[in-house]
């Protein structure tokens, strides 16, 4: 059966720091109350400041993958966390890089935390002003989400919580009052804004390879002649944090 996966909110790490995490009638978390309402998916960037991989001898023992980045968005600090095969994703990532995120929001032992779903690397620092201005708008006119706690369909499963002998604390980066500063009149510069019809293309591609498992990235690139990467990409990002497509595994999309 399929199902309609929640949108991810535009938040900023302290907006899920300071929200009030929502449980389920187990006692798992699987949303947090912010401004815009209860919200499980939340949609960040931010900067890598940390990051874990578990041992080969985990690995070997366990036959499966861990890793977490711990991440700095100048309002805050959050770790994020991958399990299995897609940990792959935060193992790439270098300390310095600068992300988009999508994931669920999770909790263990105290410690608030994303359960990753995308990971993506941003090559254009305007990516981080452009959000920061978003952020601050929202604020401005803040537009209510739909309660994201009744939209949480797939049953949680608890993970298995690897420690990190590297843990330490880390402070927050000095932009904490950086959206309070942002004036709204500021032209949005280098924003990659997908047509309709590259839109429409990239999800019938999607659909046309549905039973093959997906579509590979590849394959809705060349189903595009003439569209860039970075249209394409970004395209797949709206997607993905509209909950229209997931990954059922890395680089291959499907439709929700």
């Amino acid at each position: 059966m399929s199902f309609k996966r929640a949108t991810a909110a535009r938040v900023s790490i302290q907006d899920i720091q300071d929200g009030e995490l929502v449980a389920n009638e187990q006692g798992n978390v699987v949303a947090v109350e912010t401004f815009l309402g209860q919200i499980s998916r939340v949609n960040l960037i931010a900067t890598v400041v940390d990051r874990f991989e578990a041992t080969q001898e985990r690995l070997g023992e366990q036959g499966k993958g861990f890793a977490t980045v711990t991440l700095d968005d100048g309002t805050g600090v959050i770790r994020v966390k991958m399990w299995g095969d897609l940990s792959t994703k935060l193992s790439q990532l270098q300390v310095g890089d600068l992300i988009l995120v999508i994931g669920r929001v999770r909790s263990f032992q105290g410690e608030t935390y994303v359960n990753g779903e995308i990971i993506r690397r941003l090559e254009n620092p305007n990516w981080e002003t452009l959000r920061l201005l978003e952020l601050s708008l929202s604020r401005r006119e803040p537009h209510q989400l739909e309660n994201q706690f009744s939209l949480v369909v797939p049953e949680f499963e608890a993970q298995e919580e690897e420690p990190s002998s590297t843990a330490r604390e880390i402070e927050p980066g000095v932009w904490h009052n950086a959206t309070a500063t942002l004036d709204p009149s500021i032209e949005k510069t280098d924003e990659v804004v997908p047509s309709p019809e590259v839109r429409r293309l990239v999800i019938d591609t999607i659909k046309k390879y549905d039973a093959e498992g997906g579509a590979r990235f590849d394959q809705i690139l060349e189903a595009a002649p003439g569209v860039s990467e970075e249209v394409v990409e970004q395209v797949l990002i709206d997607l993905l944090s509209e909950g229209e497509v997931y990954e059922p595994e890395i680089h291959r999309y499907k439709k929700s």
